[in-house]
């Protein structure tokens, strides 16, 4: 009797036809019988040629977009570190204008846009831009950890963080209204006694240290993400701050398995858990931009609670959270504003070109 074949009947093929070529759709096939699928392929598909790899695949056991899922899909909903020419293309259009002023004193980039996010809540303002001084500083130090691996696929996802944590700062000042220049003149002019960086950022030193800072940093960015979407509900800058959310959870992650690892290896467990307490003890200030305010107890809250599921080492971070004062971050803000400066003032105009 013939067989009628529905969905389940219907299988997508894959091959690779040689060690360096990528794997390709070849085409469907119908078969009635799971088992039988691969080898109709193979006489199907691989009649004509030798193949190095064969792929089979029912077709209701894959996960397909549909038309709906076009917007997602589309490149314009990525940040700007996301499509080709980054950094690349900023450090050749930097080098071709003049040197950047300095912002007149006191002036206040995103006081005449109405339009900036958070433009009527101050208080989400000044913690927003108290992190993107934090996340610069790990970006940079991130920088200089990625010559320090063998595993290159390590190397590879710490330097995409350190490179996510950099753009994500500069995203954040451009959500409150920052133009390009006053980014350049926040992030490379201001004299160190004027940055108001966490305590934490004192503590990254070595490994261990990077692990617990990048953990808390990207708690602290999530947490801040998740009340703005609940906060402003009808600003235009939403998708990028869920942007930001969304990689910030993938570093969070990625230093929670760093985390659990070094807690449980017996060569690394002291050392990680002295490292873990001490960030955590200096991190209560990174909701300090108002520290008596409801806003900022309510996001320490909820930043004690995503740190202290990290695994292993306990948690030291205040019960609760504690003013941010200018001119820390000792030589850790010192190298991270000496090597930005340098990368700067130094590359020749067009030398990316």
């Amino acid at each position: 009797m013939p067989n009628n074949p529905n969905e389940s009947d219907i299988y997508e093929v894959f091959t690779q036809s040689g060690s360096s070529t990528a794997l390709t759709h070849a085409g469907s096939l119908v078969s009635p019988r799971r088992d039988t699928a691969w080898y109709l392929a193979k006489e199907t598909y691989g009649r004509r040629d030798d193949l190095v790899t064969l792929w089979v695949v029912r077709r209701t056991d894959m996960i397909v977009s549909t038309a709906e899922d076009r917007d997602l899909l589309a490149a314009k909903t990525r940040l700007p570190h996301r499509q080709p020419g980054f950094p690349t293309a900023r450090r050749r259009d930097r080098s071709a204008l003049p040197e950047v002023p300095s912002a007149p004193e006191h002036s206040d980039p995103s006081e005449h846009r109405d339009d900036a996010l958070g433009a009527d809540r101050p208080e989400l303002r000044e913690l927003w831009l108290a992190l993107a001084d934090d996340l610069f500083v790990l970006g940079n130090r991130l920088g200089d950890r990625i010559c320090d691996y063998i595993d290159l696929e390590e190397a590879l996802a710490i330097g995409s963080i350190g490179q996510e944590a950099v753009a994500h700062a500069g995203t954040i000042l451009t959500l409150f209204g920052f133009d390009q220049a006053a980014v350049d003149v926040r992030f490379f002019d201001r004299a160190q006694a004027e940055w108001q960086v966490s305590r934490a950022v004192e503590k990254l030193t070595d490994w261990p240290s990077t692990v617990a800072c990048g953990l808390v940093f990207a708690a602290a960015v999530t947490v801040l993400a998740e009340q703005t979407l609940a906060l402003e509900p009808d600003a235009a800058q939403l998708p990028a701050v869920a942007a930001v959310r969304e990689e910030q959870l993938v570093h969070l992650d990625h230093w929670r398995r760093w985390a659990r690892a070094l807690a449980a290896w017996p060569e690394t467990k002291a050392e990680f858990a002295h490292a873990f307490a001490e960030v955590t003890g200096a991190a209560g200030d990174l909701f300090g931009a108002d520290p008596q305010g409801l806003l900022a107890a309510t996001l320490h809250q909820r930043l004690a609670a995503l740190v202290s599921d990290s695994g292993g080492a306990g948690s030291r971070l205040p019960g609760h959270p504690l003013a941010r004062t200018a001119g820390l971050g000792g030589s850790t803000l010192a190298h991270a504003l000496s090597q930005g400066r340098t990368v700067r003032d130094t590359y020749a105009a067009g030398v990316f070109s």
